[in-house]
């Protein structure tokens, strides 16, 4: 439903040039099938360039040879990295071990990336194997829909391996969250997908046409542990349990900690603590602060698009009244919680499920094979083997999940081989 908009909270003025792009874009379609098909370019021009960023990839170049290239009159070895989108950082053994083939058979540098918003990044593929990439990702149930762009990025969820049961329902939410925000646009699946285009009239009823101001990043934290950080994100549900089963989320807005170094206009913000709700209106309270950042965040000047700035530039009460109005809820008083760490716990810890989770640190979260180091071999090997899940951390490791006690010792010798 449509919702009424007060202008004077508005930012008046020119649109940034991204605004244009977006609107102009045809749901963000623009003309990506024609540059996939040009040979004479290895990389995206125009729009694309930044339109593919809405697809889950980022156009780059190897740096080290553009000297050697631009002496033989070439350019740059144009390349993308896409980033999947995994709301909760899960994957299974048998999903790593089709990414793990990729990345050896089909990208430049051989390798998988692990990233603070716990999922992986392929980096080095060229034009010609961009498609198939899409292809196989959907052949094992994940896609890289939205995980840059003005969208909401991918949900993060601690991950908390000792509360199995907590952690099940909050990851379940992570997952629905990520679903419901993500565009409505059929653009991926008829340009990766080869999906029939249908002549319909396509709307984006939570993005709107011209998506997000910026970049809108969510999590869904379970205390004690904040590994996720709340107060570096958009829109934060912090898990509220009794007796080990959830029962709602403490909803944090208007987080971030970047800057522009010498802009006094940009600053770091904590998140604004709105108060409780119960698991009936997640997914609205998530919808309506997403709203209301797309109708009120600034698009004049990109710097200042984020959710933070809406909020101090409109104020903290207006806009929680008007979430609260679009959901037609009102946020309780806070529950209490406490947070008493960031980091991941290395090693093995058990759940209360009886499973067993080992904790692996991986150096900038760079999966490969080096020399007298084979790490990119050894997690695949225990792949093969293991009957569990692997969970990517927001510190860029990896947790080998679900482990049965019997099994330790196979995946522990294999972990120490590698």
């Amino acid at each position: 439903m449509t919702q009424p908009i007060n202008p004077d909270l508005q930012v008046q003025g020119q649109l940034s040039d991204n605004e244009r792009l977006k609107k102009d874009s045809h749901l963000l379609r623009g003309t990506i099938t024609k540059d996939l098909k040009d040979e004479i370019t290895g990389g995206f021009n125009g729009d694309n360039f930044m339109l593919i960023r809405f697809h889950g990839m980022y156009q780059q170049d190897d740096r080290d040879i553009r000297p050697e290239r631009a002496e033989q009159k070439l350019e740059p070895l144009h390349n993308v990295m896409l980033r999947a989108r995994m709301p909760g950082g899960i994957i299974k053994p048998e999903q790593w071990l089709a990414i793990d083939e990729f990345a050896a058979d089909n990208t430049i540098y051989g390798s998988i990336r692990l990233t603070t918003r716990q999922t992986f990044q392929f980096h080095g593929v060229l034009k010609p194997k961009i498609k198939g990439m899409h292809q196989m990702l959907n052949s094992i149930g994940i896609d890289s829909i939205a995980t840059a762009g003005d969208v909401n990025r991918n949900v993060l969820c601690t991950s908390n391996p000792v509360e199995s049961v907590l952690h099940q329902q909050a990851y379940q939410w992570a997952a629905k969250i990520s679903e419901h925000l993500l565009p409505k646009t059929k653009a991926y699946a008829e340009i990766w997908l080869d999906e029939q285009k249908v002549e319909t009239t396509e709307v984006e009823p939570i993005l709107g046409e011209a998506y997000l101001p910026r970049k809108f990043k969510t999590t869904v934290v379970i205390p004690p542990q904040n590994d996720v950080d709340v107060h570096a994100n958009d829109l934060n549900f912090v898990a509220i349990a009794e007796n080990g089963q959830l029962v709602g989320f403490n909803v944090l807005v208007g987080g971030g900690l970047a800057m522009t170094h010498g802009d006094k206009g940009t600053y770091p913000r904590k998140a604004e603590d709105f108060g409780f709700i119960g698991l009936d209106h997640v997914l609205a309270v998530a919808e309506h602060v997403v709203t209301v950042q797309r109708d009120y965040g600034d698009r004049v000047n990109r710097k200042n698009a984020k959710t933070k700035y809406t909020i101090d530039r409109i104020g903290v009460d207006v806009f929680k009244a008007e979430v609260e109005k679009r959901v037609g809820v009102k946020f309780q008083p806070s529950r209490a919680y406490e947070f008493t760490g960031r980091g991941d716990r290395f090693g093995w810890v058990e759940g209360i499920d009886g499973k067993h989770h080992l904790t692996v640190f991986i150096e900038n979260g760079r999966i490969l094979d080096y020399p007298g180091k084979t790490l990119k071999t050894g997690v695949a090997e225990i792949a093969r083997i293991h009957q569990g899940d692997f969970r990517m951390t927001a510190n860029q490791n990896l947790i080998i999940a679900g482990v049965a006690a019997e099994d330790k010792a196979r995946i522990e010798a294999l972990a120490r081989l590698h």
